[in-house]
């Protein structure tokens, strides 16, 4: 037979699929009378075309006694099958299985009209196929006990004694005689084959009086036992009378469990409601029993009933006790059951005792025998050990136990230490029963030593402090310090008492006192002041000095009492006087002056005050026998006059002046002073008297050299005196001799003739000093403003010196002649350049400056630049003055450049840098030698122009005339003084500008009319 076979397409999720679907004819119904079948049977070459109404196996309950045409209704679902069908399907059969059936039994759509939908089938064999319902509902097999047996009814079928087999129009009839059989008919080969009320043999599956049969789709014959149902996906079983079984059927010893409705074999998990349980059917149908491992895991069936085991289960033949959950699946790793932790091995599903790792979590744990997990504290083996109350990891290092109020420490190992332990380089210290972490002062007997132990339990080195008091102790062992220790990282020594405590204040230790800083406790080395005594410690032992001490530090040799204080002032001490500063307690030496006794004294090196006649760095003095006191004046010693000075120096081979009694007089080599008699002096012989002083008429007189004034008896004059050829001059104080050239008297400068030391007024030029000043007809140098004979000068407010030239007072120019020093008014020409002033001297601009956006003091650059060049800018943009002048005040420091002025907006000059000082417009070099730089802002408008370039030129030919700069334009190389333009000091010193050429051109200005209105003005 040719098979004939119909292609249906299906979308399988988003791709399109073909399968080929095969149309059986299928049997509207079973029932005695057919009144209409909708198949046409044509023969052609033994090819058997079936036309058939296809219903789902749902829609064939509906069959009964009467046989209706149906239409192919069959649905597709959304997840289309790709099977390719050869028979007919079962559709929708509830299964009552805890897993999900095949997809075999979806509906499959049909092409042809719901009227005559048509399926053309070609039979594999010679035989006819009849057409057959669709399988309808199946039997339910009874469930209520797995004792139930596979029906083995025998069913005695009639074998006729004479038939016929005859096929006629492709259907195969048995006749007895000219009548046609029906229903089941056993053959003489043995055959049992069904005919149907047609009396045509069927095939394939067929429902039988509400029972499923299977006949040999080639010979008809009635299958039993296992048989497999390709077209429906199945494997089914059939009793030994024909009839497919259903539930439980022990078969061959075996339990098998078979779909009840329709029949399928089942495997794999399955709930037997009846029985409560539920059992595992191996791929051969049969029930499983014992450890079965399935899809990569293991579950165990009771070895009688089969149910799957949950829950703890001991496995005796392996040694252990395994879990399995309420899926049956074996557990393994950590499983939290009915509130407890257990662990199971990772391989054998074996539960894990005592203590155990777990990797992925960190952490180690402990269980008990009965494998549930342990938390909080747990004594295993003789150990203590604490496992977390919530993770039941077992902890390590420090604990605190609240229950007990400890800190007890756990090594690595999770057991609880005791006695001295070093962790992690600290040291602490457990108590040996209880392991509690002890703190404060312990006694280490088996070291003799004390240590402490902080609030975290560590020992503690070095300084602490505890309870308030500071302690020592030893960097390596802890140990407690006691008496004078070192702490060389606070440069000090302290002293700790026998209970370890550092020591403040006032201490004796043995025989000396100490004295230890209150806060610190350092012991005080060198000087110390107390309240409002000062005292001394040793600078290695610091023991409290007394009697003369050496202060190496401050080079100064001090006294303190036996009670230790410094003394001060004029202090006997074993019968010598010695004087020690009043502030410092410093011995003194030398000459001393005593305010309070109003006297001189001198104290040798040693400190002891000197008495009688003393030889002082080479100059002889003379002390008090009795008070010590210098003397000075004329003093009569072992029956001779001397003459000592201010300063007590006796005077020898020196004419003195005795400015007490206002005479000279003169002492000889042995500084005795001559008296009654002539002696020669110098060059002359003169008369001393009884008083020795020396004798002479009034008037001017020259003795060794010196001139002196002698007024009435034989009194010298001194200060300012007249004298008669109308000469003023001045005699010295101190010594009575005439004066000459600079000298400063009371605060006042005064010249006086080196010649004649006539006194000096007016002006007078100071060669060594290279200035011209001025002396008031008293004779006192003059300063600041003056005017002198109707004319105004300036004299410098420190020296005196006349100043020349330009001048500025805040914002206005002065001008003072630079040969007479005067300041002008007027008309005046100055280096090529017309300047008006006016009757002040204050100069009158042929400009106006705006300050609006002048540098403030400390803004820009203070530096002084040479009188070298003026520089011409431009500002390079379509842009006026005040909005470049500003750009420069308010972006100094961002963009560090500024020139002097700016010109522009029709006519104005703005000022921004401080004429004469350093500019940032031209680079360093030229920066530093231009006082001025002007910027011309631009315009396209020609009268403002105008306006802007005769102030332009103004300002700099004004500028030029004050920093006497030349008014070339841009002539020779660098260093060339002159007016010069960005463009020439790009091309002589640096820089890459070309203005102001550029834009000047825009007005027909050229470089040769710049620099003729330059040279002559406009």
């Amino acid at each position: 037979m040719e098979l004939k076979k119909r292609y249906k397409m299906y979308k399988a999720g988003k791709a399109w699929v073909v399968a080929p679907v095969v149309f059986l004819g299928l049997v509207a119904g079973l029932s005695a009378n057919v009144k209409q079948v909708a198949a046409d049977t044509v023969s052609q070459a033994q090819t058997t075309t079936v036309t058939a109404t296809v219903s789902s196996q749902s829609q064939a309950s509906t069959a009964s006694s009467e046989t209706t045409t149906s239409q192919a209704e069959s649905t597709t679902s959304a997840a289309t099958s790709t099977v390719a069908t050869t028979a007919t399907s079962e559709a929708s059969v509830p299964v009552s299985s805890s897993q999900a059936t095949s997809t075999s039994s979806q509906a499959v759509s049909s092409e042809a009209p719901a009227s005559q939908a048509s399926t053309t089938v070609t039979s594999q064999a010679s035989a006819s196929v009849a057409t057959a319902s669709v399988e309808a509902k199946a039997k339910v097999a009874p469930a209520s006990s797995e004792a139930a047996k596979t029906s083995e009814t025998k069913e005695d079928y009639p074998t006729p004694a004479v038939y016929v087999e005859k096929n006629e129009g492709g259907h195969w009839y048995l006749y007895v005689g000219n009548q046609k059989q029906t229903g089941f008919q056993k053959l003489k080969d043995g055959r049992v084959v069904y005919y149907n009320n047609a009396g045509q043999m069927q095939y394939g599956q067929q429902q039988i009086n509400s029972h499923w049969y299977l006949f040999n789709k080639w010979s008809g014959a009635m299958q039993t036992g296992f048989q497999n149902i390709p077209e429906q996906n199945k494997t089914v079983y059939y009793a030994s009378n024909g009839q497919m079984q259903y539930g439980q059927q022990q078969i061959n010893g075996h339990w098998y469990l078979f779909d009840q409705w329709s029949g399928a074999m089942r495997t794999g998990f399955q709930y037997i409601s009846a029985q409560s349980k539920t059992v595992y059917y191996a791929s051969n149908g049969q029930m499983q029993y014992g450890q079965q491992q399935i899809n990569g895991h293991w579950y165990l069936f009771d070895k009688w009933s089969g149910a799957m085991q949950t829950g703890f289960q001991n496995i005796p033949e392996q040694n252990k006790t395994v879990y399995y959950a309420s899926n049956g699946q074996m557990q393994y790793g950590q499983q939290q059951i009915n509130g407890h932790w257990y662990l199971f091995d990772k391989w054998s599903g074996a539960m894990q005792t005592g203590f155990q790792n777990i990797p992925e979590q960190n952490k180690t744990v402990y269980y008990a025998s009965n494998g549930q997990m342990q938390y909080g504290q747990q004594q295993i083996n003789g150990h203590w050990y604490l496992f977390d109350q919530w993770s039941g990891a077992m902890r390590t290092g420090f604990q605190y136990i609240s229950a007990q109020s400890k800190t007890v420490y756990y090594a690595s190992n999770g057991q609880m230490q005791y006695g001295q332990q070093q962790i992690n380089g600290h040291w602490y210290l457990f108590d040996k029963w209880s392991g509690a972490m002890q703190t404060g002062f312990q006694n280490i007997p088996e070291q003799n030593k004390t240590v402490y132990y902080a609030s975290n339990g560590q020992m503690q080195y070095g300084q602490q402090q505890i309870n308030g008091h500071w302690y020592l102790f030893d960097k390596w062992s802890g140990a407690m310090q006691t008496g004078f220790q070192n702490i060389p990282e606070q440069n000090k020594t302290v002293y700790y008492a026998s209970n370890g405590q550092m020591q403040y204040g006032w201490q004796k230790i043995g025989e000396d006192y100490y004295y230890f800083d209150l806060a610190s406790g350092e012991m005080m080395r060198g000087q110390k002041k107390l309240g409002n005594v000062w005292y001394n410690f040793n600078l290695k032992t610091g023991k409290m000095s007394t009697g003369f001490t050496y202060l190496e530090d401050q080079k100064k040799t001090v006294y303190y009492d036996k009670n230790g204080h410094m003394q001060y002032g004029q202090q006997q001490i074993q019968g010598k006087w010695y004087l020690f500063d009043k502030a410092s307690g410093e011995m003194k030496t030398g000459f001393q002056y005593i305010p309070e006794q109003s006297k001189t004294v001198y104290y040798a090196n040693n400190g002891q005050m000197q008495y009688g006649w003393q030889l002082i760095n080479g100059k002889y003095y003379y002390f008090d026998t009795a008070s010590g006191e210098l003397y000075r004046g004329i003093k009569k010693i072992n029956n001779k006059l001397y003459y000592l000075d201010d300063n007590g120096v006796m005077k020898k081979n020196e004419l003195i002046y005795d400015a007490k009694t206002a005479t000279l007089k003169y002492a000889s080599n042995d500084g005795s002073l001559l008296a009654n008699n002539n002696y020669k002096v110098g060059s002359e012989y003169y008369t001393f008297n009884s008083l020795g002083v020396l004798q002479h008429s009034k008037g001017e007189a020259k003795i060794i050299d010196k001139w002196y004034l002698f007024g009435n008896d034989n009194k010298v004059l001194v200060g300012f005196q007249k004298l008669i050829d109308g000469r003023t001059v001045y005699y010295d104080i101190s010594t009575a001799q005439m004066q000459y050239g600079q000298q400063q008297i009371n605060g006042h400068w005064y010249l006086f003739d080196k010649w004649s030391g006539a006194m000096q007024t007016g002006f007078q030029y100071i060669s060594e000093q290279n200035k011209t000043v001025y002396y008031a007809n008293n004779g006192q140098m003059q300063y600041g403003r003056q005017n002198i004979n109707g004319h105004w000068y300036i004299f410098d407010t420190a020296s005196g010196d006349m100043y020349r030239g330009w001048k500025t007072e805040g914002n206005d120019w002065y001008y003072y002649d630079k040969d007479s020093g005067q300041m002008r008014t007027g008309n005046v020409t100055i280096n090529g350049v017309n300047y008006t002033f006016d009757n002040n001297g204050k100069q009158i601009l042929n400009y106006n400056i705006d300050y609006t956006y002048a540098l403030a003091p400390g803004e820009g650059d203070d530096a002084i630049a040479a009188n070298n060049y003026i520089v011409l800018h431009e500002v390079g943009t379509e842009s006026g003055a005040a909005a470049n002048a500003s750009y420069f005040k308010h972006n100094l420091n961002r963009s560090e450049t500024y020139v002097t002025f700016v010109v522009g907006d029709g006519g104005k000059v703005y000022q921004v840098g401080k004429p004469g000082q350093v500019s940032w417009g031209a680079g360093y070099n030229a920066n530093h030698n231009a006082p001025v730089q002007i910027e011309l802002g631009r315009t396209w408008n020609g009268n403002q122009f105008w306006q802007d370039y005769v102030t332009y030129i103004r300002l700099a030919r004004d500028m030029a005339g004050k920093y006497d700069i030349p008014l070339t334009l841009d002539a020779g190389s660098a260093g060339t003084r002159g007016i010069k333009s960005h463009n020439w000091v790009s091309h002589n010193i640096w820089g890459d500008h070309v203005d102001p050429y550029g834009y000047l051109a825009r007005f027909g200005v050229s470089r040769s009319k710049l620099a003729h209105d330059l040279m002559y003005g406009v």
